[in-house]
């Protein structure tokens, strides 16, 4: 089985970084030949794509219900810790599943993994 990290480091809506490195994350489970396992790291403002609540009426995508998807599909979910207190963003105001994180947790999940995209 093949192990992708993918770390995103987009803003979730100032452009459409954020959108399409969950498209590749959700093409990647859902399209791929065999079985992929899958981590997502948000870095900078990237971790503002999983707090829970998000209202985006005149958008055609949430990526609130993009990481959803994500998790329900059994993919690791971690926000930079340094990143998310530095934007007063804590744990309790994550979408369920998705966890906080450390640049240990960054560093193994770098090690072991086959391939490492940066979004």
């Amino acid at each position: 089985m093949q192990k992708v990290l993918i770390v995103a480091h987009a803003s979730p809506y100032g452009s459409e970084k954020m959108f399409n490195a969950l498209r590749i994350a959700v093409a990647l489970k859902e399209l791929a030949d065999e079985p992929v396992e899958l981590k997502l790291f948000l870095m900078s403002d990237a971790v503002f794509s999983a707090v829970k609540g998000q209202s985006t009426p005149d958008l055609t995508y949430n990526l609130q219900q993009m990481l959803e998807i994500l998790l329900a599909q059994q993919v690791a979910v971690k926000l930079c810790k340094t990143c998310a207190d530095a934007r007063g963003v804590n744990a309790s105001m994550l979408v369920e599943g998705a966890e906080i994180g450390t640049l240990g947790d960054l560093t193994q999940w770098t090690l072991a993994a086959d391939k490492v995209m940066h979004i």
